[in-house]
């Protein structure tokens, strides 16, 4: 079996490798060039779908220049494509943990496009709202001063009891000595985890904040080698990284399993690219994964039949091959503006 085709379809950002049985691997929420596309053609046009790992390392290639977000894309559709071809859901496919998947709501505070202006009473009710949703954990951040944050911290514990998974997101914006005393009252109120309490890559920093607070901190890394790295210098105690922000599915579970090698969970950034599809899979497939991310409101694309559903705080894997996306290709034509085909 061969990839005989690429296909673009944008705005739709619909990624489709077509082989010349007719099976297709998709991805959705890529949106990229011809340029770009022509520069992959040569590595997966007459490729085997199935030597995943030779076209991994094929699209590393520093000459290569590829966008990470049409490489995300590609070994997504790639995974997709395999599974396809073995007739198993990709979890399984990928290892096969769970076939339900529990969902973190990311609250407003959390989520930074919509975190201007969020006020305490209102990190509060979002939490109770969640726990009362059945959701099994609940993520926030907000910018505001130290002492404020700190009586949040508190208040939010309260009102939703001390059983109930919370974590707070630092957004990599807290000084050191911030970070510890802060810390430090997430110890007090039994937290989750402290998320990403210094920048990425700060390894120094985050190892200082790490030692001195016993709730568990995470560091963002978009590469195997810097989990390898955050893992090996202790910076952090888990690791945060995306499908988009990584690079692929592929480099999310090299990541994962560095981590899990170290006792180490790995987080998914939100629902990520291909509408949720790829991170869900990846959720029910690596036991270090503990929730999925979403906020609730994300929106699929029309041309995804099935979109991903949240039921008492779980997400179901679909019990279709691959990434179990049911994708209207007529209606994603409806939508091009542009088709860009190798």
């Amino acid at each position: 079996m061969k990839i005989t085709k690429i296909s673009l379809h944008q705005p739709a950002g619909l990624l489709r490798l077509v082989t010349g049985e007719g099976i297709e691997g998709h991805c959705s929420g890529i949106t990229a060039s011809g340029i770009d596309v022509d520069l992959v053609a040569p590595i997966l046009v007459g490729s085997n779908p199935l030597d995943r790992e030779r076209t991994w390392r094929a699209m590393q290639e520093p000459d290569k220049g590829l966008p990470p977000a049409l490489r995300a894309g590609i070994d997504v559709a790639l995974w997709d494509l395999s599974a396809k071809i073995a007739g198993r859901q990709l979890f399984r496919h990928l290892g096969g943990f769970r076939d339900q998947v529990p969902v973190c709501w990311v609250g407003t505070g959390g989520d930074t496009s919509r975190a201007a202006g969020i006020s305490g009473p209102e990190i509060v009710t979002e939490a109770k709202d969640a726990q009362r949703a059945g959701f099994k954990a609940y993520r926030f951040g907000v910018m505001t001063d130290e002492n404020a944050l700190v009586h949040l911290v508190r208040e939010v514990r309260a009102a939703v009891g001390p059983d109930f998974p919370l974590i707070l997101d630092g957004r990599a914006r807290c000084v050191i000595d911030e970070a510890m005393r802060i810390g430090r009252v997430l110890d007090e109120a039994d937290y989750f985890y402290f998320d990403r309490p210094r920048p990425r890559n700060d390894h120094s920093g985050g190892k200082q904040v790490a030692g001195e607070i016993d709730t568990p901190t995470s560091a963002v890394v978009c590469s195997p080698i810097e989990a390898s790295q955050v893992m090996t210098v202790q910076s952090a105690d888990h690791i945060r990284t995306s499908v988009q922000s990584a690079g692929g599915i592929t480099d999310v579970v090299k990541s994962a399993r560095c981590a899990e090698a170290f006792g180490a969970y790995c987080h998914l950034e939100g629902a990520g690219i291909s509408d949720g599809f790829a991170h869900i899979h990846l959720a029910g497939a690596l036991r270090n994964m503990p929730f999925l991310e979403m906020t609730g409101h994300e929106v699929a694309p029309s041309f995804v039949r099935n979109p991903v559903q949240i039921e008492d705080g779980f997400v179901h894997l679909p019990d279709l091959p691959g990434l179990g996306m049911e994708i209207d290709l007529d209606a994603a034509g409806d939508m091009i503006t542009e088709l860009i085909e190798a």
